[in-house]
């Protein structure tokens, strides 16, 4: 069994202003820290030698999925995406999150050290499923899209608790997204909407006349939170972000996904191409009770998915 996204790993400058900004923005509360460190990390991360990582897991109380790992390591980086003038490049590039009311969740982000990136936009999805969306800047720089859901009954996004949720996707820029799709199909997500949006530009920063191809990929058994956003930029190509998304960059580094059985979760893996960025390897992770067994793969556009298994 493989499931949704269990974490998303985030490097930032300053772990105590991080976790500041997430509780006091979206009312996240600290559920596990810890440290990265050692040569099994080193592998599972891609780390320099002898780099160490102060880790903070973080999401809604209760939260066991879509949480988010913030990591301060002990040398400086740069941001992994810059100041966002290549939009078009091909990677992990911005954190999703629900929240009840568009307008209040901006002042918020900006009271807490964030600051916007593109105002609130309606944009339809399907017919059962529309949303006020808005891009903003966390701390480091790192894309955090809030929106406000308006979904009819009887959708898979239908139920709310109405809090801010933990990360119900990490988007993913792609070279194409009909590739990308296949990859994460046979990890066992499926689509919950497939759709070419047109007239977006303003909103997205992008050139005249390019269309935004969105695949959004959810486990059957959790649709709520843990997905993968697909986003290709039609007719505006870019270039992978995989040598730059390393410690100590900041910005975002993997998507964590928990697997029943790691070994035959590598087997898939190799079946359909994915390259290893590590052996498996034996770790304490932060949030949970024991160590783990793990192991990172590079996606379809060179993104870092790390799986791990409970011992």
């Amino acid at each position: 069994m493989i499931t949704e996204v269990k974490l998303v790993t985030v490097a930032v400058a300053d772990l105590a202003r991080s976790r500041g900004f997430y509780e006091n923005a979206f009312d996240y509360v600290c559920l596990g820290e810890g440290v990265a460190e050692g040569p099994e990390y080193e592998a599972l991360w891609n780390m320099p030698p002898g780099l160490r990582g102060r880790v903070a897991v973080l999401g809604p109380r209760g939260a066991t999925s879509g949480l988010l790992r913030l990591v301060e390591f002990d040398l400086p980086g740069e941001r992994i995406w810059g100041d966002y003038s290549s939009p078009q490049d091909y990677g992990h590039y911005a954190l999703n999150i629900r929240v009840p009311e568009i307008q209040s969740a901006i002042t918020r982000i900006r009271e807490h050290g964030g600051h916007g990136k593109a105002s609130p936009t309606h944009w339809t999805v399907t017919p059962e499923l529309s949303a006020w969306d808005s891009q903003s800047y966390d701390p480091d720089g790192v894309v955090v899209d809030v929106f406000q859901l308006e979904a009819a009954g009887g959708s898979p996004l239908a139920d709310y608790d109405g809090r801010c949720s933990a990360l119900q996707t990490v988007a993913l820029h792609t070279s194409d997204a009909r590739q990308s799709a296949r990859f994460y199909a046979a990890l066992g997500f499926r689509p919950l909407y497939d759709k070419v949006v047109e007239g977006m530009e303003g909103f997205f920063g992008l050139p005249e006349g390019t269309a935004l191809h969105n695949i959004n990929m959810a486990m059957p058994d959790n649709t709520a939170v843990g997905r993968i956003e697909i986003a290709q930029y039609v007719g505006f190509p870019g270039v992978s972000q995989r040598d730059r998304a390393v410690p100590p960059n900041l910005g975002i580094l993997s998507a964590s996904i928990e697997t029943a059985d790691l070994q035959a979760t590598a087997e898939l893996l190799h079946s359909i191409g994915a390259e290893p960025m590590s052996e498996a390897v034996e770790v304490a992770m932060p949030g949970e009770p024991g160590p783990v067994r793990a192991q990172t793969y590079y996606g379809p556009d060179g993104e870092a998915l790390e799986f791990f298994a409970r011992r």
